[in-house]
Order: C-alpha cells, then structure tokens, then sequence
C-alpha cells in the first residue's frame, strides 16, 4: 500500500455523496488526492496539478468522462485515465483502445473492483518512472530523477530547459506542439515563441549534441540521428 504513496490521483464524481465517500478511502492510499464535481472543474484541475491517475464518473454536468478524456488525450497521452460507469455497453470499449484508457469500471465503485485496477495503474506508472532513456553512448536521462546526464555527471539545466527535454524524450516518437510546450514547461503562462528559441539555444551549448529538431509551424521532436 505505500507504493500508492508516490502517486497523486484526480477523482470526478458529480454525486456529492458518492465523491464523500469514495475520497476518504483515496484520500488514505494516496500522496495527494484532487476532488472535482464535474468534468470542467476536473479538467482545471488537471491541468492545474497533472496528476498521475484519473478517475472519473462517465455521465457528468459540463463536461462527461469520456469527453474529458479525448480533451486531455489531445495533448496528453500519458496520464492514466480509469472511467466509472452505471451502465455496461460494448462501445465504451472502442472508446477505452482509442483513448488508451486503463479501465471502464462498473459502479457502484468499491474496493473488490477498483483495488485490481489501481494495483495494476501503480505498477505500470512504477515501470514508466523507473527507467533510463539512452540518447547517445554518453547522455542519458533517467526518468527516475528526471535528470539528464553526460558521463554519468548531471547536466546543469534550469526548470525550463529541463522540463522541455523531457517532454521531448518522453514523447520520443511524435512531434511535441507549441501548445504542449505552454501548457507543460511554461505552465499556461504565456510563452512566445522568442523565449522558447533562447531557452532551447541554451539547451543546445549544454548537452552533447543537437538532438532537438523544430518542425515548422508545429513543433518540436527529439531526432538522435547525429549529423557526421
């Protein structure tokens, strides 16, 4: 159980009773646990705190379950999302292979059908932070402790510089957008493009070689292909 310590967990649920409840039970497995009323306040706060788990009711005022998660699947395809429904239908499942969704659960919650799952969601996150992510012979980040190394020594990255290459490592095979950066390493501050070109010119006198590629008017992505 203290593995689940580590972790934070966002809970939606529109029923006030229902949310009392099941978030004394979060509350004592996790390190932090967020509570919303409904998909809107749930995806303020998702965006306020990225949680690593989310688990959210389907039939919602504002914003529903699975509307929420294609809008935060848009740019986040990352974060571990588990659905809880009243009802069982065979299209929810298409839904959970695009959205790459952890589990539909059918309510009412408790801890015989939710415990299997967030075991498994804890495992899974465990894996993803625990490993190394090799860019060259010499430089690696290990996702551990969210540094880049050279040598084995860590390379002196502020916050910014440090949050942008990893978002570029962990999304390795895809191209990062502009407002993915905003939103991850800028924190929805407003980010021009001037200061995103200077911070990623600082990057560049730091680490080994230019393994950040711009790709016009979209983005960035990692590119390991070292130039002869």
């Amino acid at each position: 159980m203290k593995e689940f310590k580590k972790y934070t967990i966002l809970y939606i649920e529109d029923d006030e009773g229902v949310r009392t409840v099941n978030s004394r039970f979060l509350s004592r497995m996790f390190n932090e646990l967020y509570e919303a009323k409904d998909g809107e306040e749930g995806y303020a706060l998702y965006k306020k705190y990225h949680p690593d788990i989310i688990l959210t009711d389907i039939n919602m005022p504002k914003l529903d379950g699975i509307s929420l998660a294609k809008k935060i699947r848009e740019k986040d395809k990352n974060t571990k999302i588990i659905i809880s429904t009243a009802f069982s239908d065979k299209n929810y499942l298409l839904d959970a292979i695009e959205l790459n969704l952890e589990k539909y659960i059918i309510k009412p919650l408790t801890s015989r059908n939710l415990m299997p799952v967030l075991t498994k969601t804890i495992k899974d996150l465990a894996i993803q932070k625990d490993f190394k992510v090799q860019l060259s012979d010499n430089f690696y980040f290990d996702n551990s402790s969210s540094l880049f190394y050279v040598d084995d020594k860590v390379i002196d990255l502020n916050n910014k510089e440090r949050l942008f290459l990893k978002l570029l490592v962990l999304n390795k095979d895809r191209v990062v957008s502009y407002e993915e950066i905003e939103q991850n390493v800028w924190d929805n501050e407003y980010m021009s493009l001037n200061s995103l070109r200077t911070s990623i010119g600082f990057i560049r006198k730091k680490i080994p070689f230019n393994c950040i590629k711009n790709i016009s008017n979209m983005g960035y992505k990692l590119n390991l292909e070292k130039k002869s």
